[in-house]
């Protein structure tokens, strides 16, 4: 029966909620299909649900904290949609933790577009729309929770120090150049992984609001051009259509600070997560002699490698790392740590 897809599916301590949720948006407590939706790091669960032949999207917050906090997500989101930023939102309940929105079928965002300037161009154009919604709730400065990962990482002892001095090394330039207190704050999703960005074969939508908050601007940018901007080139376009003629070479110095900072921060992320999906007995591998992005890219589009695994979570941290460190070495690194003092 269909009243047992919920049931079988949607955890006891939430089924009441769902059901209250669907009764109000569509007038009915069942659905006709139910699926859990695997893909991100996110602790909450989301589900594609099809009523009355229409698939929608169900997200629950299973723990919410201050992090993951149901009421600043659901009004990020809101300011969003009302832009078609995000999805249509059917139905929120902070209280219940969840929310239900439009469903967005996805196609391959790469394909999707005339030309690799076109897709840069609707991405830079999509990141300065959301910075340009109403301002969202604060939460915590980015730098500072960044600088949380670190002590976290280095308290779980994974690799010795000697293997993790030199990255902690360049990085604390940054940690001393970066203006990190800048009063120009924007509204940022601060997620802004594929995973995220999803494109319906006409235009691009964006999901997962749960890190959304007030935000340095450079976050979404340096989290974006991590995936799709490859060389100088790209990033000039990229960072063209964001800024216009307010392009200069600070903003030039300040957007390649804040990448390392971003790929410092997922690959704190990256290797916490791995600690927990550590095989017992097992010894983390140190070694950080490794493969490179597109290599490792390569195996996880091939079915390779995956990212739920402990191993796809250690070897992704790893490469961020030395994609940081590479960078840090560079001519570039020193004029951009000059231009900020």
């Amino acid at each position: 029966m269909k009243t047992d897809l919920l049931a079988a599916t949607i955890p006891e301590a939430k089924l009441a909620a769902v059901q209250k949720a669907l009764k109000q948006v569509f007038n009915i407590d069942i659905v006709d299909e139910i699926q859990l939706l695997a893909g991100g790091l996110s602790t909450a669960l989301v589900y594609r649900i099809a009523v009355k032949g229409t698939n929608y999207l169900l997200r629950i917050v299973m723990q919410p904290d201050e992090v993951h906090n149901p009421k600043r997500q659901h009004i990020c989101m809101r300011h969003a949609a009302s832009c078609s930023i995000a999805p249509f939102v059917h139905y929120t309940h902070d209280k219940d933790a969840l929310a239900i929105t439009a469903f967005v079928q996805a196609k391959p965002i790469r394909g999707g577009f005339g030309s690799k300037q076109e897709l840069l161009t609707a991405l830079s154009s999509t990141i300065k729309a959301i910075h340009n919604l109403p301002v969202f709730p604060k939460l915590v400065n980015f730098m500072d929770g960044v600088d949380l990962f670190i002590q976290q990482f280095k308290a779980l002892r994974m690799f010795p120090e000697q293997v993790m001095e030199e990255y902690f090394t360049y990085y604390a330039e940054i940690q001393k150049a970066y203006p990190r207190y800048d009063t120009d704050m924007v509204s940022s999703h601060n997620d802004l992984n594929p995973n995220n960005i999803l494109f319906d074969g006409e235009k691009i939508w964006v999901v997962d609001w749960e890190a959304a908050f007030q935000n340095d601007r450079y976050v979404d940018l340096a989290i974006v051009a991590q995936t799709f901007v490859n060389d100088k080139q790209d990033e000039e376009l990229f960072l063209q259509v964001y800024f216009s003629t307010a392009l200069d070479d600070l903003k030039r110095a300040r957007f390649f600070l804040m990448q390392q900072i971003c790929r410092m921060y997922y690959a704190m992320l990256m290797l916490r997560l791995a600690a927990t999906q550590k095989p017992a007995d097992h010894i983390h591998d140190a070694s950080m002699n490794l493969q490179e992005m597109a290599d490792f890219g390569a195996k996880l589009a091939s079915g390779q490698l995956s990212m739920d695994t402990y191993e796809g979570k250690l070897l992704y941290g790893k490469i961020l790392l030395n994609s940081m460190l590479s960078n840090m070495k560079s001519e570039r690194f020193t004029q951009a740590i000059t231009a900020m003092n």
